[in-house]
């Protein structure tokens, strides 16, 4: 036998049944929840296919900017560059030490540093342009 009292028994009761209760209305609105999340994601995705459409049509035609009746959308590009590990360092480096070695020579020690700085951190790294509508 628990070495409570019937008040912490009731207690104890009494938050388990709105436990259940809670549980179960999330449960329920997860259920009604679950055609729109469905419906967001196909939306989403037919989207992106329309924007991949328009964004062709407008960079073979040249167009910053369209507009319709109901809004105005801008041609949106963003450059990244890829993020560097300690792979690509190795890599980028190896390649510098078995090939561009006689690149260096004559240069100071700061002028050196300089260009192997710049071999493996800037010259070495994928960039990517992503270009979006964005509306204004």
């Amino acid at each position: 036998m628990l070495n409570v009292s019937d008040q912490e028994i009731q207690f104890f009761k009494n938050d388990v049944t709105q436990y259940s209760e809670l549980d179960s209305q999330i449960k329920e609105l997860k259920k009604k929840m679950k055609p729109l999340q469905d419906k967001i994601k196909e939306l989403t995705k037919i989207k992106q296919e329309k924007q991949a459409e328009v964004l062709t049509f407008m960079e073979v035609n040249e167009l910053d900017m369209c507009n319709i009746d109901t809004a105005s959308f801008e041609l949106k590009s963003t450059k990244s560059t890829k993020q560097i590990t300690k792979g690509d360092v190795y890599d980028r480096l190896y390649k510098y030490f078995s090939e561009d070695t006689d690149k260096t020579h004559g240069m100071s020690a700061e002028e050196k540093a300089k260009f192997v700085h710049d071999y493996v951190y800037v010259e070495g790294r994928e960039k990517t342009v992503n270009k979006a509508l964005k509306a204004k």
